[in-house]
């Protein structure tokens, strides 16, 4: 026989997460968080039972953790402690206790992570380990509420306290993160298994070759000369004092970019300073540059091509298409996020205009029906 007891709902805040979705990556960090619960309930254990030199043999084989079902509101995994209970092998249940004092002390530690506080004595460094691979695949904006639905300590986990937590103890070089970047591979070693990529900003890092990506990384690697480009997704690992990345570990994704690749084009506008035209012209911000190239590569339709992209002296970003008579420009406000758009016919000088707001997804595809109009393509 089993017995079930509600053990946790851990509710997940993002747009991904709606209409109650779990994406298949995130499922690996509930997986991880079930082995730091059994980790802390062990060291629990210990501590409250110190005359004891080993723990007990089946603490943790007959009691696992389960997603019984995704309760409304976001996404909430609705988790439970499953015990197993034969006539041969009772579990015996004051060991639950310490399963309890395992998310205690997890829910604690994450909760003073968002203050900045010490873990101290909650969490030892084996434990703080976890980290770096729970809350690995969470994006900017999204979050793990370990506490819900207690509102007053929801103990979440993002990106910031996860960082937090991983580097809560000195023995930690760095911290692992899901990253996506774009660069040049300027050497590949078959024999060693890694290829060397530059990125946009002149940043040199090494990444593992696995046999799947072969053919792609050697095709960037011969054809670099030509300027080629790749776009990876993977996992990087970032130097503990400065945040920068320094190499991956692993790599999931990896293809040739179009030499007009959206988001390559506005990664080297990162490197734009303050007066880089003539003494004046402001450099658009970094994070204005992320949200832009994430809509284009959300909302802009595959069939088209891409726009020549140009900064703007007001450190906006120009999108440009041409074709026949026709000359089009989208001038996109980055802080404002939205744009207007200016269609000239160079024979007739006819000219048309329009804005978009860039945040709805409505007004994307108005922009690519009028795209369309002027390019050519079939409109779905």
């Amino acid at each position: 026989m089993t017995e079930i007891v509600d053990f946790l709902s851990p509710r997940l805040v993002g747009d991904r997460f709606d209409g109650h979705a779990i994406p298949l990556e995130v499922l690996k960090d509930l997986s991880v968080l079930e082995e730091l619960i059994v980790e802390v309930a062990k060291w629990h254990y210990k501590r409250d039972n110190p005359q004891r030199k080993r723990i007990p043999k089946g603490f943790a084989d007959e009691v696992s953790l389960k997603v019984t079902e995704i309760e409304d509101g976001s996404a909430i995994p609705k988790v439970v402690l499953a015990i197993a209970t034969t006539a041969t092998s009772l579990f015996p249940v004051d060991h639950r206790e310490y399963f309890e004092k395992a998310r205690a002390s997890i829910v604690e530690a994450v909760d003073r992570a968002e203050k900045q506080q010490s873990v101290a004595g909650l969490l030892n460094d084996n434990h703080l380990a976890y980290f770096d691979r729970i809350g690995r695949s969470l994006r900017d904006s999204e979050s793990l509420e370990l506490n819900f639905p207690d509102t007053s300590r929801p103990a979440r986990l993002n990106k910031t306290t996860r960082r937090y937590l991983t580097l809560a103890t000195s023995s930690t070089q760095g911290y692992t993160e899901e990253v996506r970047i774009r660069g040049r591979i300027y050497e590949a070693d078959q024999e060693k298994e890694r290829f060397h990529l530059r990125l946009m900003d002149g940043t040199r890092i090494p990444a593992p070759i696995q046999p799947e990506h072969l053919d792609t990384v050697l095709d960037a690697f011969n054809t670099f000369k030509r300027g080629s480009r790749v776009v990876i997704e993977g996992v990087g690992r970032h130097d503990r004092r400065s945040g920068r990345l320094v190499k991956l570990e692993s790599v999931e994704h990896i293809s040739v970019l179009d030499r007009m690749d959206v988001g390559a084009r506005l990664e080297e506008f990162k490197l734009l300073k303050n007066g880089w035209l003539e003494g004046k012209g402001r450099a658009p911000k970094s994070e204005h540059l992320d949200w832009l190239a994430e809509v284009f590569d959300s909302f802009y339709p595959d069939e088209l091509p891409a726009p020549y992209l140009y900064p703007t002296p007001e450190g906006g970003v120009q999108a440009e298409w041409t074709s026949g008579d026709f000359e089009a420009s989208l001038d996109i406000d980055l802080g404002k996020q939205r744009s207007n758009w200016h269609l000239l016919n160079i024979d007739t000088d006819e000219e048309s205009e329009a804005e978009f707001d860039l945040t709805k997804p409505e007004d994307w595809v108005k922009l690519a029906k009028l795209l369309k109009e002027v390019l050519g393509g079939d409109e779905e």
